[in-house]
């Protein structure tokens, strides 16, 4: 299947204010930018994690609203988040039949399986409605059936922006995102958008429920407010950690917090001499970005609360995906009236001021949540442990083995990207054994 590359229109001046700037694109500056524009982000090595939600949230209550029976893992659709009248959206609010674990299936370490997800649900199960995520697009139900890939629209739900803004239209496609240890990454969803749980769970609710662009924060489901709802389920998620031993990590409290730090592997049970060669080559060739220790996810972060700081919460890299486009994606908006698709250029401001108008070929990573040019194909660091066992990879589920994986970042492709440049992966044929041996057993 060739899904052809078109582009469509954007802009994004609420965010950064510049609208008055004129447009000027000067590729050659761009690594001097990239890194003026990291050095000033002034990223924290300090393990913490004060995005949590913690006590704030009722586990129990949480793992109901996120749609799971009690004491199974089996599907309630039957506790739908928002029902009712909203006065913001002006309408009524009814379920569509999607709950959360609807696409964060806990037999899938909380995602997706790989391969045709025709055989996943009966087909007139509501998760392939794909019309509230993609709308009209042709593409929304082949890519989710075959690829697993649904619509997103970073800027669908900002409310600065008009409703008919093109940086609301923007449509990427991009997988559901694994949430075991979710609690030990710092941002959320694939491009690191969302900086904490509630916000992206809000989020996550608005997009899959409604074929429309309306926020109906105000809704309330019984007695229970909303937001309290929202602080449930996160405080749910937070509990998603595997091996256990890593929750020592969020407490400094804990005796074993500081061995977790001073160890970067303490939990992990190496027992044959290809796995430990392994995690050497680990060491030398992948802690660059997956540097916390024992989960490697990325460490770094705003250190500060979520909401107080510009975007992004973390440290999303460019290690060449988005550029490569894989799976030839087609990106843009789909104009179901005319059967074409909207060609969009993104006002990207950079970090001298000036401003790119930049085509939107292929997926542009948190410069389509940012509207800035150094967050060009910048996409979230995951987190590995149980790695082995949530295939598909990448943001977007292009890489179907971590052979595949261990591959693409052993190629031309990473190698010459802008984070590729600064850690750059160069394996020998047996490197690339004893690294695959070591992330079997994460």
């Amino acid at each position: 299947m060739t899904l052809l590359k078109k582009t469509s229109f954007a802009i994004i001046v609420s965010v950064v204010g510049l609208a008055s700037v004129s447009a000027h694109a000067d590729s050659s500056s761009n690594g001097e930018l990239r890194e003026l524009f990291d050095n000033s982000a002034r990223y924290s090595p300090i393990i913490d994690f004060p995005q949590r939600v913690g006590a704030a949230g009722d586990v129990t209550r949480g793992r109901s609203t996120f749609g799971l029976l009690a004491g199974s893992n089996e599907l309630d659709r039957t506790n739908a988040l928002f029902i009712g009248f909203s006065t913001v959206a002006g309408r009524e609010i009814t379920s569509n039949g999607k709950v959360c674990a609807t696409c964060h299936l806990p037999q899938f370490q909380y995602g997706l399986p790989p391969g045709d997800l025709s055989a996943l649900f009966p087909p007139a199960d509501p998760f392939f409605d794909v019309a509230p995520e993609s709308g009209a697009d042709p593409l929304g139900p082949i890519l989710l059936r075959q690829h697993g890939l649904v619509g997103a629209r970073p800027g669908r739900f900002n409310p600065f922006l008009a409703p008919d803004d093109p940086f609301r239209q923007v449509l990427l496609w991009r997988k559901s995102q694994h949430l075991l240890n979710v609690v030990f990454t710092h941002g959320l969803l694939n491009d690191g958008r969302s900086r904490e749980l509630i916000e992206q769970a809000r989020g996550a609710v608005f997009n899959h429920t409604q074929n429309s662009d309306d926020r109906f924060d105000d809704i309330t489901n019984g007695a229970t407010l909303t937001s309290q709802r929202l602080k449930d389920m996160a405080a749910w998620e937070e509990t998603l950690i595997d091996p256990p031993q890593l929750k020592a990590l969020l407490d400094p409290t804990d005796p074993n917090h500081q061995a977790l730090i001073d160890d970067p592997f303490a939990t992990v049970s190496l027992t044959s001499a290809a796995q430990r060669r392994g995690q050497r080559v680990f060491e030398q060739s992948c802690m660059g970005c997956h540097n916390m220790p024992n989960v490697f996810s990325n460490s770094q972060h705003e250190d500060n609360k979520p909401l107080v700081t510009p975007p992004s919460y973390g440290h999303p890299m460019d290690v060449g995906l988005g550029q490569r486009n894989k799976l030839h994606l087609e990106v843009g908006r789909y104009d179901a009236a005319t059967g074409t698709r909207h060609t969009i250029v993104l006002p990207l401001v950079r970090q001298d001021g000036q401003v790119v108008q930049y085509p939107v070929r292929d997926d542009v990573g948190a410069a389509a949540a940012t509207g800035r040019y150094e967050d060009l194909y910048r996409f979230k660091v995951p987190q590995l442990r149980r790695i082995s066992q949530m295939a598909p990879y990448f943001h977007d589920n292009s890489a179907e083995t971590l052979e595949d994986v261990v591959d693409y970042f052993n190629s031309a492709d990473y190698n010459h990207s802008a984070d590729g440049r600064k850690f750059p992966i160069h394996l020998n044929h047996n490197e690339r054994s004893d690294l695959l041996e070591f992330l079997r057993v994460l």
